[in-house]
């Protein structure tokens, strides 16, 4: 018997309809590949890797879906700068303690990009192999590395310089090589946009960014401080602004996010913390191509902090460090559809499993190496996982702890990612990578250490 290819077509897409009908949609999209535009594999890849970032520690610890998420068998990459020179990297003078703050792979995992604001630098690591690659010193609170869609280059938002420092990429090439591009000063760009229109930035400082899908433009907020906030859009390829907002109206200076179709954009302002009464965030939605604020809502918390889309994109969660309760916000109406109560203690920032089935949420430690102590401590460093469907948390998991001399926790999670694995990928084994042993004791005392780094410092009154 026959079957004509078009006859083959209809017969797969009513399989497709049935399979949507009987199905959620979510667990139906992942069996099926996704809805329209989802990169390829990534719906279909249930096996990922979970890294978690503990910046008290300078320790990334990977977790194989495969092994349970087991922090036992878990592969420790060492990123202590002794460490890192003592295989040859060229760590910036005078830098001994790295803090690994946030991490982001290229679209097809190959690489991972940790922004590290003590090292001053962007730390490139072979994602596969779990090996550091590249030391790249990109400047003081280099807080966030981000990789545009289309792969042809790392941003790394530097707080410190004022500056956004563009890594160029060639992934495809025989042997990838690392190196610093071009440089964008913020206020420079910035400021005479600002003047035109009468308005004042109260600081020029990037924190966060995200991309619109073809990868021309960067949604930029400025901070660190809950009163230095703002926001704006940066051409790529001329590195002029082409949209900005007063200051006064739109606060951000935490998170963003862009949708998959790159129509609307979420940024989110802490609220005021640290300053006497704290007051609740909010969160800011805008049209990209009109360039239109469209609403402004409260956080329903204190501390707004970690944003994300849904792997579907039909949603998106948003956290309050403080409080520690979060969003889950309908991504077309942008209605909140659901307030959690319980993200887990001191919720920071999120990411998904690739079928969006769980949500894992770093919790930050007693001794934190990024913002001020009220705004982020707390007692129970690592990553909550919650069932993305009931928004129940499931476990947390902790890496083993790390004592200062004088017996202060030091652990301190804060960055997280997850990175799909394909089957011909083998599973983690059960060992350190390049750590001769995990230290449970450092000969430090918290006193030492100084106060909190400069991302994320809350701003006096």
């Amino acid at each position: 018997m026959t079957v004509s290819v078009p006859r083959v077509r209809v017969l797969l897409l009513l399989l497709a309809a049935l399979l949507l009908a009987v199905l959620p949609v979510s667990e139906a999209w992942a069996r099926a590949g996704g809805p329209p535009g989802t990169p390829p594999g990534l719906a279909r890849a249930a096996d990922h890797e979970v890294w978690m970032l503990d910046q008290g520690t300078d320790l990334i610890h990977v977790l194989d879906s495969r092994d349970g998420l087991d922090i036992e068998r878990a592969v420790t990459i060492d990123l202590r700068a002794d460490n890192l020179r003592g295989a040859g990297f060229e760590v910036p003078t005078g830098v001994t303690t790295v803090v690994p703050h946030m991490i982001e792979f290229d679209s097809q995992h190959r690489y991972a990009f940790v922004a590290a604001t003590a090292g001053r630098s962007t730390i490139v690591i072979d994602a596969q192999a779990k090996e550091v690659v590249a030391v790249l010193e990109t400047g003081p609170a280099s807080h966030m590395a981000a990789v545009t869609p289309d792969d042809s280059a790392v941003w790394v938002a530097v707080i410190g310089s004022g500056e956004l420092v563009e890594i160029p990429l060639d992934l495809d090439a025989e042997e990838p090589t690392f190196a610093i591009g071009r440089t964008v000063d913020v206020r420079e760009v910035l400021e005479p946009f600002a003047e035109d229109r009468g308005w004042e930035f109260p600081g020029f400082q990037p924190v966060c960014h995200q991309f619109t899908p073809d990868s021309r433009e960067a949604w930029v907020t400025l901070g660190p401080g809950w009163n230095t906030g703002g926001l704006f859009v940066l051409d790529l390829e001329t590195a002029e602004v082409t949209a900005a907002w007063d200051p006064e109206v739109v606060r951000a200076n935490c998170g963003v996010g862009v949708n998959r179709e790159g129509t609307r954009v979420v940024a989110n302002w802490s609220g005021q913390v640290g300053a006497g009464e704290d007051t609740e965030g909010e969160w800011y939605v805008f049209n990209a191509h009109t360039r239109q604020l469209l609403r402004t809502e409260s956080s329903r918390g204190f501390d707004a902090h970690g944003v994300r889309f849904t792997p579907d994109g039909r949603h998106l969660w948003a956290v309050n460090r403080i409080s520690d309760n979060g969003l889950v916000i309908d991504a077309r109406s942008f209605r909140v559809i659901e307030e959690i109560d319980d993200v887990g203690d001191t919720p920071d920032i999120l990411d998904f499993s690739p079928d969006g089935a769980r949500v894992y949420v770093t919790q930050r430690g007693p001794v934190p190496r990024s913002g001020g102590v009220h705004a982020a401590a707390g007692d129970a460093p690592g990553i909550a996982v919650l069932d993305a469907a009931t928004r129940e948390v499931l476990e947390v998991i902790t890496p083993d702890p790390v004592w200062s001399s004088d017996r202060a926790l030091l652990n301190d999670v804060h960055g997280v990612g997850v990175r799909p694995v394909g089957g011909d990928e083998p599973p983690l084994r059960p060992s350190t990578h390049a750590l001769d042993r995990r230290p449970s004791v450092v000969d430090v005392e918290v006193a030492d250490l100084g106060p909190p780094l400069s991302c994320h410092v809350v701003a006096a009154g």
